[in-house]
């Protein structure tokens, strides 16, 4: 089974912060288990969010907001609320609910994102109870829940899910999900967990609250619960994405274009219809080019960075000599400087395929569309971008917590070399070529942010992640041939990722997070704070 999404999970997901997995996910994750544990009117009283401390998360949960992230979804904000940055301040006064942070050994830790979730709710008749929920955060905005109150579940967000509890719920879990549909919306699973009396219903969207409430008064139904999508449902888990060679032979079949193949098999896997699939593409790229366009209009005074001031519009604007670099190669830098500083300061942002490599993408598109790429060329170039993403995904992972630098800003870089040469009319295995140098040039790249935040040096990366891409998308264009495969380059990335010390996958313990000037950046700030 294989729910990876162009736009769910390589150019997405749309989120609050410097780190997808630290950011994206956790508000997620929270969203899901607030909204399990108040399916039935309760009332949310508390919320503990518990971390190891050899995880990843401990060292860097407040410099990336991944508190404030975990905050604001257990208090069911949306995205763009306009108070989303207050509502962890609030909580931590108890305004609301109580929330809190433990760093303790936790019984399961086999993955650098674990995490624990403890929600006290009060019931209609002012009954408290507590529910537990573990997980884990697995790159690029991926994550997944896997037990809840003991019992095994694997919720993605990728479906809406129906839980229900009841007597012979085997028997009755077919007759329970056809009772669920209606007006179009699909059934994409059911899942019996006999040990429990559970099963589990997943849907295209959640049903209609009186079919719900109609559910609840069967007899014999003890329980039910249920959760919203966390982004596009996935209706289709079949494998789309897992070599090169499977998608240019889609390429193949679609006239020879890359960009028609990635259009039609995310339309597979949403269920959509193909113009309302390329409909959510350009949406995608408007959203990033007005990113890039928010970021060059930030001001001074509303920089949060810690170590970095706004640089983005002076690189755009700076008069630079004559033969050095060249007007596009400028304003895609800018570009993904722009991006990455609206990240920083926790605005709204794409992850493509990380928030900290949030700016290689949208840099590249801005510098495609300033010279010459219309936004329809652009979008193109996206689909090609998220699909070569996409086989990075399928055989690999997006976390650096488990690769490093090498899946983030190297994966980018690889992505957006392949939209490069798609724009300039390149062939499917000319893109892919332009990838693989890429990530031939980034192994072993280690993730090392000054302090925990995504700063220094991310922003430095996202810069030689764009140039990276457009040498790359040049030299195959003029004729150089790449020789090491996609498919063998990922391999070994994740390869690699895996061998590297933990200090060097985004602990701030090493690399330029350990040289003298960092340290005494971080010192000096810390007691500054």
């Amino acid at each position: 089974m294989q729910e990876i999404s162009l736009l769910n999970s390589v150019i997405g997901p749309v989120m609050r912060g410097p780190s997808s997995s630290h950011c994206a996910a956790p508000y997620m994750m929270a969203k899901v288990a607030r909204e399990l544990s108040c399916s039935n009117g309760e009332v949310l009283k508390q919320a503990i969010v518990r971390f190891d401390p050899r995880g990843s998360f401990a060292p860097v949960y407040q410099a990336q907001s991944s508190d404030e992230n975990f905050a604001a979804g257990f208090a069911g904000a949306a995205l763009t609320d306009a108070d989303y940055r207050d509502i962890l301040p609030r909580v931590m006064r108890g305004e609301g609910f109580l929330f809190s942070v433990e760093i303790i050994e936790l019984e399961n830790n086999n993955h650098p994102n674990r995490v624990d979730l403890e929600l006290t709710v009060t019931d209609r008749n002012g009954l408290e109870r507590t529910d537990l929920y573990a997980g884990a955060s697995v790159g690029g905005g991926m994550y997944y829940i896997d037990a809840m109150n003991g019992e095994p579940v694997f919720l993605t967000g990728k479906t809406a899910s129906v839980f229900v509890w009841g007597s012979d719920i085997g028997a009755r879990s077919d007759d329970i999900a056809a009772g669920l549909v209606e007006n179009g919306n699909r059934l994409l699973g059911i899942s019996v967990d006999p040990d429990h009396d559970r099963c589990e219903i997943a849907l295209q969207a959640l049903p209609d609250t009186k079919l719900i409430a109609s559910l609840r008064d069967q007899d014999g139904i003890k329980d039910v619960r249920f959760a919203a999508a966390s982004q596009y449902p996935v209706c289709a888990t079949d494998d789309l994405f897992s070599s090169s060679d499977a998608v240019i032979a889609v390429a193949e079949q679609q006239g020879g274009s890359l960009a028609e193949a990635g259009l039609v098999l995310e339309a597979r896997r949403l269920g959509l219809s193909r113009d309302a699939t390329r409909a959510l593409f350009r949406e995608r790229c408007e959203l990033m080019l007005r990113v890039v366009a928010e970021g060059f209009d930030a001001k001074p005074e509303d920089n949060v960075m810690r170590f970095l001031t706004l640089r983005a519009r002076k690189v755009r604007d700076a008069n630079l000599p004559a033969g050095l670099g060249g007007a596009v190669l400028q304003d895609a830098i800018a570009g993904a400087l722009s991006a990455m500083e609206r990240d920083s300061n926790r605005g709204l942002v794409c992850a493509a395929p990380t928030a900290g490599s949030a700016g290689v993408v949208p840099g590249t598109l801005y510098g495609l569309i300033r010279h010459g790429i219309d936004l329809e060329g652009a979008t193109d170039a996206l689909q090609v971008m998220a699909l070569v993403g996409a086989v990075f995904a399928a055989r690999g992972t997006f976390a650096a917590e488990c690769g490093g630098c090498s899946v983030e800003t190297g994966a980018s870089a690889a992505m957006a070399a392949a939209g490069v040469a798609q724009a300039f009319g390149g062939t499917p295995v000319q893109c892919f070529d332009a990838a693989s140098m890429c990530l031939m040039n980034t192994l072993g790249l280690v993730c090392d942010p000054v302090g925990g935040d995504v700063e220094i040096p991310c922003h430095a990366r996202n810069v030689a992640g764009v140039s990276h891409a457009f040498s790359s998308a040049m030299a195959v264009l003029a004729g150089f041939d790449a020789v090491l495969g996609y498919d063998e380059l990922v391999d070994q990335t994740v390869k690699i990722g895996a061998m590297m010390h933990p200090d060097l996958r985004c602990t701030a313990r090493g690399g330029c997070a350990a040289t003298k000037t960092a340290l005494r950046m971080v010192e000096a700030v810390t007691q500054a704070r």
